[in-house]
């Protein structure tokens, strides 16, 4: 099947079994936008995050904690297709812009985000990172077309915060997998539901505080229908699963099955309902 016709097929798998599960409806990606206040630029994108370009000067940890306290945090660009959507949204503007990529503590020739996500993309200059004993922080330049530059973290620039428009939350009680799917629909709105690399990639940013080998997430098993599904009604087109696991035929003898995530290979493991685990909840915007 092609890569479009598989896009189209998960749409219409994912409406129709909404549909029939009755099931809660689908979050909404914002729509590509540019808003411009007196000091802020609003930078909505399709996509998890919204993007804020803040028109003032603060040092690095400045920023950072202006951006955790306003917003979520510092930005957190880890793909290709967000950069290049952040750099047609900036549009030319000019400056120095920090974004939440800082130099590991223990590693010098490391980098993490500051929302805890590891660097698994990148887009440095030519020759960066460099000064790695003094340049701990990381700007886009406009004049090396917002390509990424390390630099002082003492030095003012303008930033970009942005806003998790599917805000995670890890629940360390332990319950089993129906009780977390109550809990989150009670307290929050889902159990979450990882149906692209980049929310993949934000829970494994979660769970890195976990309290048990596995975490529940909004993975379930249909005896009836012989096939895995999301709860917020979404087709399984993206997929982790660890060997062994998801692909072939389940036990449909006994207790339900339910998918969670091993805290620490990151990948979906199918588990009977009823063991008690950590959970993974969407929260509230």
């Amino acid at each position: 099947m092609s890569l479009g016709l598989t896009t189209l097929f998960c749409y219409w798998f994912s409406i129709h079994l909404t549909l029939f599960l009755w099931l809660s409806t689908v979050m909404r990606s914002a729509l590509h936008c540019l808003l411009l206040f007196s000091a802020l630029w609003t930078l909505s994108f399709c996509g998890t995050r919204q993007f804020h370009v803040v028109n003032v000067k603060k040092e690095w940890d400045d920023a950072q904690q202006y951006c955790s306290t306003v917003f979520t945090d510092l930005a957190t660009i880890d793909s290709q297709e967000e950069m290049d959507n952040l750099k047609v949204a900036l549009n030319g503007a000019a400056g120095n812009f920090w974004i939440g990529l800082k130099q590991k503590v223990d590693n010098t020739d490391s980098w993490i985000w500051s929302d805890g996500i590891d660097d698994s993309y990148n887009n440095w200059t030519p020759g960066q990172p460099d000064s790695l004993n003094s340049e701990k922080c990381v700007m886009l330049r406009s004049v090396d077309e917002y390509k990424w530059h390390n630099a002082d973290c003492s030095i003012q620039n303008l930033f970009i915060c942005y806003k998790d428009l599917v805000p995670l939350v890890l629940i360390t009680a332990k319950k089993t997998w129906r009780e977390a799917l109550s809990y989150c629909r009670e307290n929050h709105v889902d159990l979450v539901s990882v149906h692209t690399e980049e929310i993949q990639r934000r829970v494994e940013a979660v769970i890195k505080v976990a309290s048990t080998d596995n975490v529940w997430v909004g993975l379930r098993h249909t005896c009836s229908l012989s096939f895995w599904f999301w709860v917020s009604g979404n087709y399984i087109c993206y997929q982790n699963w660890a060997p062994g696991n998801g692909t072939g035929e389940e036990d449909c003898s006994g207790v339900d099955r339910s998918g969670a995530v091993q805290s620490k290979s990151k990948q979906w493991i199918s588990l009977l309902e009823t063991q008690t685990l950590n959970f993974i909840c969407v929260d509230k915007v």
